[in-house]
């Protein structure tokens, strides 16, 4: 609990399955008003202790030795991070430890009266909204399950921890990590706000609510349902419909048309499978995966300003191979 008074306080996100590299994207965030910081252990231990619910303090000896470089955290933040899976047994398992998070570039005072709370609710909820328009797009980019673990406002000088949003977390893991080339041309695509069209709003929240379920089969019902509300139109070959309109945005020629829309309606038909109770045949996360890749294209192809989904239709219907 903070007590009342005037403080300058900082705004930032915790991301979590995301490697340095997106550290790439800082020139275009911070035309944003945002950059992305890599925090090692000792500035996690002096700066950031509160996200695992440790204050800060000069007093506690750094006993214990971690990471190649050796840094040193205290028994306490050691102790909060071992009881704080999957982020805590992970961070002291990294060979050079440390933490990423986002940061909003302006930062926004109290001045320890009765408007505080508005002020603060204020800007958290901006700053909220921000940060998942961010994340969101480099979801749909690529692949990876990159996400935030909490979302925090801390003061400037006592390094206290006021309004906090947990962000649920199943039990994915891995890295979202960008080479030269995809960090200059997601650079290019970045937003400030994130805006959705009619045709295209139901998937955009389908896509996001995915990385939020524990099960692959959920997950992967999930995704077939971004691409019925992109493609779909009634009540009759469904599969169809959607292989045919999918294939023919990812396809280059032919040849790719036809294996894209086989593969599309075997995709489909294991959405059945799932949904009827049926035994699942096939390597489901591999599957999951590349599903998720075609949803991605879909909807990056479809979130165009003014597109409806009879003018698309009439624009892949003149494109049929």
């Amino acid at each position: 609990m903070i007590n009342q008074g005037r403080y300058t306080f900082e705004s930032y996100a915790h991301v979590l399955n995301a490697d340095r590299s997106i550290l790439k994207l800082n020139p275009a965030m911070k035309k944003l008003g945002y950059e992305f910081l890599w925090v090692d252990a000792s500035g996690f231990e002096e700066n950031f202790s509160e996200i695992v619910n440790i204050p800060k303090s000069n007093d506690r000896p750094l006993t214990i030795m971690i990471g190649r470089e050796h840094h040193g955290i205290s028994h306490e933040l050691h102790n909060a991070l071992v009881h704080t899976p999957p982020f805590g047994s992970l961070f002291m398992h990294m060979e050079y430890p440390g933490i990423l998070l986002l940061r909003k570039l302006t930062d926004f005072e109290v001045m320890g009266d009765h408007m505080d709370f508005i002020t603060e609710q204020r800007e958290f909820i901006a700053f909220q909204s921000s940060a998942n328009d961010l994340i969101l797009q480099l979801r749909l980019f690529k692949i990876g399950e990159i996400r935030f673990s909490q979302l925090f406002h801390i003061t400037s000088e006592t390094r206290q921890i006021s309004s906090r949003s947990h962000s649920f977390s199943p039990s994915s893991s891995g890295d979202y990590a960008l080479t030269d080339e995809e960090a200059k041309t997601l650079s290019t695509k970045l937003v400030g706000k994130y805006e959705a069209n009619a045709l295209t709003e139901l998937a955009v929240k389908n896509f996001s609510v995915v990385y939020d379920l524990p099960d692959g089969r959920i997950r992967f019902i999930t995704l077939m349902t971004c691409l019925e509300s992109l493609f779909n139109v009634g009540k009759d070959q469904i599969a169809h419909t959607i292989a045919r309109h999918l294939s023919i945005i990812i396809s280059a020629d032919k040849a790719q048309f036809i294996e894209n829309y086989r593969r599309i309606k075997k995709l489909y038909n294991m959405r059945n499978s799932i949904v009827h109770g049926g035994e699942y045949k096939g390597d489901l996360v591999q599957d999951y995966l590349d599903l998720s890749n075609k949803v991605r294209a879909a909807i990056n192809y479809c979130n165009v300003a003014g597109l409806t989904k009879e003018t698309l239709f009439e624009e892949l219907n003149s494109r049929g191979f």
